[in-house]
């Protein structure tokens, strides 16, 4: 089949992954980049020479040959594009949150179920090979009944206001990520829940956050995320697992951003698994989706705008009750100006924002 005409709207960071990723399959064409800001035009035309360069969107739907259209500028810009791509007749790739709040959120998923065209949203951990294996590992009945979800994800990562805006503070920003991934072990509706946060050096915002609860099948979850991990150590480091508990045995991962490893502790088996980590995984999340297309089957492995609307929404609700409790505020804002002139210039770190070249 012919490549798949893509228009990319937004081209920082998370555009720069999808346009190194569409480029590897063989299978898209990068007909378009997007974006209001000179210096990343500048950019896009050293990368992706063959692709037009533009600052006005409108030209990506107003071109009959572009099929999809992804969306990976602000959250503030998205809810208006999906509307646009989809009386366009075109189908979306969107970064998530799929909008700026709950409510256009909502209405950007009752767009996409109401179409025939395709969408999906990239909640990056669905797509992981770790999280599919052990996924495989309780279906197969080994650790007995699912019991427990524990995910934790501590970074030194992005510091407050340093590329948020839209998407809210880091449990919602990055957080809803792994709100998502417990959602999808238990495979039932959030039921109860507590959150505590902090408010790491004085900031307005909480930026480290833990919450537990039950869905309601029974299952207990706890996720614990934030941004403050050893900002100013010497050395950094990070902290990422999920503990999956069975009645009768247990399945985990932890990973260092480069290597994942899978523990597998079941009735009959028990294996480790060694493999590379995968980044964001955007290579099959295009992949899966450049299948739909081809076949005009809708795939049930990726993740819709609703999944990506239940776990912002969770995410929202979890910082809330957070704010209802005891919210600390421990460090002062100095030291999180020092925390930001460090990043600036780090060549290696933690979720560093892409510099222009």
């Amino acid at each position: 089949m012919n490549p798949i005409r893509i228009g990319l709207i937004g081209f920082g960071r998370m555009g720069g992954f999808y346009l190194e990723e569409l480029r590897k399959s063989g299978k898209w064409e990068v007909a378009y980049i997007c974006d209001i800001c000179a210096e990343s035009r500048d950019l896009a035309h050293k990368l992706a020479p063959e692709a037009r360069i533009v600052a006005d969107e409108q030209l990506i739907f107003d071109d009959p040959t572009v099929q999809v259209v992804g969306l990976f500028a602000l959250a503030d810009s998205r809810k208006t594009q999906i509307e646009k791509a989809f009386a366009a007749g075109k189908h979306v790739i969107a970064e998530k949150p799929i909008s700026d709040s709950v409510e256009n959120e909502w209405k950007a998923v009752e767009m996409a179920e109401s179409t025939p065209l395709f969408s999906t949203v990239n909640l990056y951990l669905r797509n992981s090979w770790y999280h599919n294996t052990i996924k495989d590992f309780i279906a197969q009945g080994e650790i007995g009944e699912l019991a427990i979800v524990r995910v934790c994800h501590m970074t030194p990562g992005l510091a407050p206001g340093e590329g948020h805006e839209y998407e809210g503070p880091s449990f919602h920003d990055c957080g809803m990520h792994y709100v998502d991934i417990a959602r999808w072990y238990a495979g039932s509706k959030f039921k109860t829940w507590n959150a505590q946060a902090i408010r790491m050096w004085n900031y307005k915002d909480p930026w480290w956050l833990q919450c537990h609860g039950t869905f309601e099948n029974g299952i207990v979850f706890d996720i614990t995320q934030g941004h403050v991990y050893g900002q100013l150590a010497q050395t950094q480091t990070h902290n990422a697992y999920v503990d999956i508990i069975g009645t009768k045995g247990i399945a985990r991962m932890t990973h260092d951003f480069k290597t994942a490893i899978v523990e597998l502790h079941g009735v009959t088996q028990t294996h480790r698994l060694i493999q590379p980590y995968g980044g964001k995984n955007i290579d099959t999340l295009c992949k899966l989706f450049a299948e739909q297309i081809e076949t005009g089957a809708r795939s049930e492995t990726l993740p819709t705008f609703r999944d990506a609307a239940i776990a912002s929404e969770y995410a929202w609700r979890f910082l809330q009750d957070a704010r209802g409790h005891d919210l600390p505020a421990i460090g002062e804002l100095e030291t999180l100006q020092q925390i930001r002139e460090r990043r600036r210039t780090m060549k290696n770190g933690y979720g560093l924002l892409r510099k222009h070249v």
